[in-house]
């Protein structure tokens, strides 16, 4: 089983931005534990950033994290009332994802949702989406850990069995 991996940044990755001399844009930078953390995950399935995070941004960080398969990202477009939402990206998500069937282009068989922000409407979802769905959710200040990597690997060598809780 491979799944797609939609992966957020802020309150999981947690960059560093630093500023660069003469540009607007922040030079966010990865720590050496979460680039190993992301490099695990990548080996498990197929990466899939959500975030609003301008590209030239998320490309900075791919190009530190020197994947083997470029990231996909998941196209946001909140709309009114998202912001109200227990988990706000989950309308996005749920029209990408439809788009990627739809197209052919979703070559996985199930998805790990990992966001600081999952409600229980991204619990529903999950229970209703037909395949084996993995939520984890990370502490925003500490993000992506250990604990949530091994729940993937575990996830995915175990067949995806059913929807995951998140985590804690």
């Amino acid at each position: 089983m491979k799944p797609v991996i939609l992966l957020d940044i802020d309150g999981v990755l947690n960059p560093a931005l630093r500023a660069r001399p003469g540009d607007l844009a922040p030079d966010p930078q990865l720590s050496c534990e979460k680039k190993s953390l992301v490099r695990r995950l990548s080996r498990s399935g197929r990466i899939a950033w959500v975030s609003t995070w301008p590209a030239e941004m998320t490309a900075t960080l791919e190009r530190q994290l020197e994947l083997d398969v470029e990231p996909l990202r998941v196209t946001l477009l909140l709309r009114a009332g998202d912001g109200d939402e227990p988990t706000p990206k989950l309308r996005s998500v749920t029209r990408w994802l439809a788009r990627m069937e739809d197209a052919g282009d979703a070559d996985w068989d199930s998805v790990v949702w990992i966001d600081d922000v999952l409600g229980p409407d991204a619990r529903e979802w999950a229970h209703a989406l037909g395949k084996p769905v993995l939520l984890e959710n990370p502490d925003p200040v500490q993000g992506l850990g250990e604990a949530h990597v091994v729940a993937v690997e575990v996830f995915v060598e175990n067949g995806g069995g059913g929807v995951g809780a998140p985590t804690p």
